[in-house]
């Protein structure tokens, strides 16, 4: 019985490690449109008590598939919607020239802040493009 709960307390611990602590990205898994001109919205989302470094940036690299263009395959924080605020949000212009299924994937990178310290984040989303 002791083994049992040593196992479910460990693994508890586990998973509590792998779950990001202090911000929540705010990606949509599916974007649909027409073809023609999109946005897809990101936001960082932080719990009180941290910020996002605005002194060593953010980073955001957007690889994609052909059939969907992106103006821009990277991103930093003058991209930002509100690039002065403790949460940032963007909105990613997206074109599809043809009708299908594509994959974007995105690649954030930025420090998060607490009190006393701050810590990289390096997050990997991927979203599923459908232009009709």
């Amino acid at each position: 019985m002791k083994r049992l709960a040593l196992i479910i307390v460990l693994s508890a611990r586990v998973a509590a490690a792998q779950d990001p602590v202090g911000y929540k990205l705010d990606v949509p898994e599916h974007l649909d449109f027409a073809v023609g001109d999109s946005s897809l919205p990101i936001a960082i989302q932080i719990e009180r008590g941290q910020s996002v470094s605005k002194d060593a940036g953010i980073g955001c690299d957007v690889e994609r598939e052909a059939g969907v263009v992106v103006k821009r395959r990277r991103l930093a924080r003058t991209d930002a919607i509100d690039p002065d605020e403790d949460s940032p949000r963007f909105a990613i212009p997206v074109r599809g020239n043809a009708p299908g299924d594509f994959t974007l994937k995105l690649h954030l990178r930025f420090w998060l802040c607490g009190t006393k310290v701050c810590r990289p984040i390096d997050a990997r989303r991927t979203v599923t493009i459908r232009v009709h």
